[in-house]
Protein backbone atom coordinates (compact mmCIF):
# COMPACT_ATOMS: atom_id res chain seq x y z
CA UNK A 1 0.00 0.00 0.00
CA UNK A 2 1.41 3.39 -1.04
CA UNK A 3 0.58 5.85 1.78
CA UNK A 4 0.49 8.90 -0.49
CA UNK A 5 -1.76 7.31 -3.15
CA UNK A 6 -4.08 5.76 -0.58
CA UNK A 7 -4.27 9.05 1.34
CA UNK A 8 -5.13 11.01 -1.82
CA UNK A 9 -7.85 8.51 -2.69
CA UNK A 10 -9.35 8.61 0.82
CA UNK A 11 -9.37 12.41 0.72
CA UNK A 12 -11.01 12.65 -2.71
CA UNK A 13 -13.67 10.04 -1.84
CA UNK A 14 -14.37 11.69 1.53
CA UNK A 15 -14.85 15.10 -0.15
CA UNK A 16 -17.01 13.55 -2.88
CA UNK A 17 -19.30 12.12 -0.18
CA UNK A 18 -19.44 15.51 1.56
CA UNK A 19 -17.83 14.27 4.77
CA UNK A 20 -15.44 16.13 7.04
CA UNK A 21 -12.39 14.35 8.43
CA UNK A 22 -14.12 14.25 11.81
CA UNK A 23 -17.31 12.70 10.37
CA UNK A 24 -15.35 10.02 8.52
CA UNK A 25 -13.31 9.33 11.67
CA UNK A 26 -16.47 8.89 13.76
CA UNK A 27 -17.95 6.50 11.19
CA UNK A 28 -14.95 4.15 11.40
CA UNK A 29 -14.14 4.72 15.10
CA UNK A 30 -10.79 6.51 14.79
CA UNK A 31 -9.66 10.07 15.53
CA UNK A 32 -9.81 12.86 13.00
CA UNK A 33 -6.03 13.18 13.47
CA UNK A 34 -5.64 9.64 12.09
CA UNK A 35 -7.68 10.54 8.99
CA UNK A 36 -5.63 13.72 8.56
CA UNK A 37 -2.40 11.69 8.81
CA UNK A 38 -3.60 9.24 6.12
CA UNK A 39 -4.71 12.00 3.78
CA UNK A 40 -1.30 13.70 4.07
CA UNK A 41 0.41 10.41 3.17
CA UNK A 42 2.19 10.10 6.51
CA UNK A 43 0.71 6.71 7.28
CA UNK A 44 -1.81 4.13 6.16
CA UNK A 45 -5.00 2.91 7.77
CA UNK A 46 -4.65 -0.23 9.85
CA UNK A 47 -5.58 -3.29 7.81
CA UNK A 48 -8.49 -3.95 10.21
CA UNK A 49 -10.07 -0.63 9.09
CA UNK A 50 -9.90 -1.21 5.34
CA UNK A 51 -13.21 -3.09 5.16
CA UNK A 52 -15.02 -0.33 7.11
CA UNK A 53 -13.42 2.36 4.93
CA UNK A 54 -14.51 0.57 1.76
CA UNK A 55 -18.12 0.44 3.00
CA UNK A 56 -18.23 4.08 4.13
CA UNK A 57 -16.49 5.39 0.99
CA UNK A 58 -18.42 2.97 -1.26
CA UNK A 59 -15.43 1.53 -3.11
CA UNK A 60 -13.94 -1.93 -3.19
CA UNK A 61 -11.13 -2.90 -0.84
CA UNK A 62 -8.73 -3.36 -3.77
CA UNK A 63 -9.12 0.32 -4.74
CA UNK A 64 -8.15 1.47 -1.24
CA UNK A 65 -5.17 -0.87 -1.15
CA UNK A 66 -3.89 0.21 -4.57
CA UNK A 67 -4.66 3.89 -3.94
CA UNK A 68 -6.69 4.57 -7.09
CA UNK A 69 -9.94 3.66 -8.79
CA UNK A 70 -9.54 1.36 -11.76
CA UNK A 71 -10.68 3.47 -14.73
CA UNK A 72 -12.23 0.42 -16.34
CA UNK A 73 -14.25 -0.33 -13.20
CA UNK A 74 -16.34 2.80 -12.83
CA UNK A 75 -18.52 2.95 -9.78
CA UNK A 76 -22.00 2.02 -10.97
CA UNK A 77 -20.43 0.17 -13.94
CA UNK A 78 -21.56 0.78 -17.50
CA UNK A 79 -25.14 -0.21 -18.22
CA UNK A 80 -24.43 -0.14 -21.97
CA UNK A 81 -22.97 -3.63 -21.54
CA UNK A 82 -26.12 -4.98 -19.91
CA UNK A 83 -26.96 -8.58 -20.81
CA UNK A 84 -30.29 -10.31 -20.23
CA UNK A 85 -30.65 -13.99 -19.34
CA UNK A 86 -34.09 -15.64 -19.26
CA UNK A 87 -34.87 -19.08 -17.90
CA UNK A 88 -36.91 -21.11 -20.41
CA UNK A 89 -38.51 -23.14 -17.61
CA UNK A 90 -39.68 -20.59 -15.03
CA UNK A 91 -39.27 -17.34 -16.98
CA UNK A 92 -36.92 -15.85 -14.39
CA UNK A 93 -35.07 -12.82 -15.81
CA UNK A 94 -31.48 -12.16 -14.73
CA UNK A 95 -29.29 -9.25 -15.82
CA UNK A 96 -25.55 -8.78 -15.72
CA UNK A 97 -23.10 -6.17 -16.96
CA UNK A 98 -20.33 -8.74 -17.24
CA UNK A 99 -20.07 -12.09 -18.96
CA UNK A 100 -21.08 -14.72 -16.43
CA UNK A 101 -22.16 -18.35 -16.34
CA UNK A 102 -25.66 -18.67 -14.96
CA UNK A 103 -28.10 -21.50 -14.49
CA UNK A 104 -31.72 -21.67 -13.42
CA UNK A 105 -34.02 -24.69 -13.05
CA UNK A 106 -31.14 -26.90 -14.19
CA UNK A 107 -30.72 -24.96 -17.45
CA UNK A 108 -27.50 -23.21 -18.40
CA UNK A 109 -28.58 -19.70 -19.42
CA UNK A 110 -27.28 -17.87 -22.46
CA UNK A 111 -27.66 -14.14 -23.09
CA UNK A 112 -30.88 -13.24 -24.88
CA UNK A 113 -30.65 -10.69 -27.69
CA UNK A 114 -33.26 -7.96 -27.72
CA UNK A 115 -35.26 -7.63 -30.92
CA UNK A 116 -36.03 -4.21 -32.28
CA UNK A 117 -39.66 -4.00 -33.36
CA UNK A 118 -41.32 -0.98 -34.93
CA UNK A 119 -44.97 -1.97 -34.54
CA UNK A 120 -47.12 0.84 -33.05
CA UNK A 121 -48.06 -1.25 -30.00
CA UNK A 122 -44.39 -1.26 -28.92
CA UNK A 123 -43.82 2.48 -29.42
CA UNK A 124 -44.35 4.25 -26.09
CA UNK A 125 -46.15 7.52 -25.56
CA UNK A 126 -44.18 9.37 -22.90
CA UNK A 127 -45.63 12.30 -20.96
CA UNK A 128 -43.94 14.38 -18.27
CA UNK A 129 -45.73 15.50 -15.12
CA UNK A 130 -44.63 16.48 -11.61
CA UNK A 131 -41.06 15.25 -12.12
CA UNK A 132 -42.20 11.86 -13.41
CA UNK A 133 -42.66 10.12 -16.74
CA UNK A 134 -45.86 8.36 -17.63
CA UNK A 135 -45.01 5.70 -20.22
CA UNK A 136 -47.95 4.18 -22.07
CA UNK A 137 -47.99 1.49 -24.73
CA UNK A 138 -50.96 1.21 -27.10
CA UNK A 139 -50.83 -2.56 -26.91
CA UNK A 140 -54.15 -4.48 -26.97
CA UNK A 141 -53.07 -6.50 -23.88
CA UNK A 142 -55.28 -9.51 -24.64
CA UNK A 143 -55.08 -12.83 -22.77
CA UNK A 144 -53.13 -14.39 -25.63
CA UNK A 145 -50.86 -11.42 -26.47
CA UNK A 146 -49.66 -8.95 -23.87
CA UNK A 147 -46.61 -7.17 -22.46
CA UNK A 148 -45.67 -8.97 -19.24
CA UNK A 149 -42.80 -6.69 -18.13
CA UNK A 150 -41.37 -3.28 -18.87
CA UNK A 151 -37.68 -2.86 -18.06
CA UNK A 152 -36.30 0.65 -17.54
CA UNK A 153 -32.50 0.90 -17.68
CA UNK A 154 -30.77 4.01 -16.34
CA UNK A 155 -27.06 4.66 -16.15
CA UNK A 156 -26.98 3.30 -12.61
CA UNK A 157 -29.99 1.05 -12.08
CA UNK A 158 -32.61 -1.23 -13.58
CA UNK A 159 -36.30 -1.08 -12.75
CA UNK A 160 -38.71 -3.86 -13.76
CA UNK A 161 -42.47 -3.37 -13.74
CA UNK A 162 -44.87 -6.30 -14.22
CA UNK A 163 -47.96 -5.85 -16.39
CA UNK A 164 -50.89 -8.20 -16.75
CA UNK A 165 -53.24 -9.38 -19.51
CA UNK A 166 -56.37 -7.28 -20.00
CA UNK A 167 -54.90 -4.36 -18.05
CA UNK A 168 -53.66 -1.00 -19.28
CA UNK A 169 -50.01 -0.99 -20.43
CA UNK A 170 -48.88 2.07 -18.50
CA UNK A 171 -46.12 2.71 -15.97
CA UNK A 172 -44.88 5.75 -14.03
CA UNK A 173 -41.21 6.31 -13.26
CA UNK A 174 -39.10 9.16 -11.86
CA UNK A 175 -38.09 11.62 -14.56
CA UNK A 176 -34.48 11.01 -15.61
CA UNK A 177 -32.54 11.51 -18.80
CA UNK A 178 -30.95 8.76 -20.82
CA UNK A 179 -33.25 5.85 -20.10
CA UNK A 180 -33.50 2.77 -22.27
CA UNK A 181 -36.68 0.70 -22.38
CA UNK A 182 -37.22 -2.99 -23.00
CA UNK A 183 -40.40 -5.03 -22.89
CA UNK A 184 -40.93 -8.73 -22.42
CA UNK A 185 -44.01 -10.28 -23.94
CA UNK A 186 -45.99 -13.20 -22.56
CA UNK A 187 -44.26 -15.27 -25.29
CA UNK A 188 -40.87 -14.50 -23.67
CA UNK A 189 -39.76 -12.14 -26.45
CA UNK A 190 -37.30 -9.43 -25.34
CA UNK A 191 -37.92 -6.25 -27.34
CA UNK A 192 -35.79 -3.10 -27.32
CA UNK A 193 -38.10 -0.09 -27.45
CA UNK A 194 -37.04 3.10 -29.19
CA UNK A 195 -37.55 6.14 -26.98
Amino acid sequence: MNAEKTGNLIRSLRIKKGLTQKELAQMICVTDKAVCKWEKGRGCPNITLISQLSKVLEVDIQSILQGYLDKNKKIGENMNHLKFYKCPTCGNLVTSIKSVELSCCGNKLSPVSAQTRREPEYQPVIQEFDGQYSIKFNHPMTKSDYISQVIVVRYDQIMTVNLYAESEAIITIPQVRGIRLFVITNKSELIAVTV
